[in-house]
């Protein structure tokens, strides 16, 4: 799949998290979509930023975020972060995504 592709499927992921009452801050790809250096068995990684997620616990967070992909049904693997948690959070993850690319879906 080219990268395009995975940002339409990204555009499908946001709309069914907005369906769900996430209010998307910004999502940012990153991983092999974002280096160029997919290849046919990679999948979409992806940090949803939302203050939506303020009140849920992890386990809440997945649950709503499984929901969402399983009406995509695609090769994605999330991460749900708040906007604070974005900007301060420092797992090896979050930095590492940091390196991505802002995308607008």
């Amino acid at each position: 799949m080219d990268k395009e592709t995975a940002l339409n499927i990204l555009r499908r992921f946001k709309a069914s998290l907005e369906a769900h009452g996430v209010i998307v801050a910004r999502m940012v790809l990153f991983g092999s979509y974002a280096a160029g250096t997919q290849t046919e068995g990679s999948d979409i990684d992806v940090v949803v930023v939302s203050n939506s997620f303020r009140k849920l616990n992890h386990w809440q967070r997945i649950e709503l975020m499984s929901k969402a992909l399983y009406e995509v049904f695609e090769p994605i693997e999330t991460r749900a972060l708040t906007t604070e948690e974005w900007e301060n959070n420092s797992l090896l993850t979050v930095q590492y995504a940091k390196s991505g690319a802002l995308i607008t879906v």
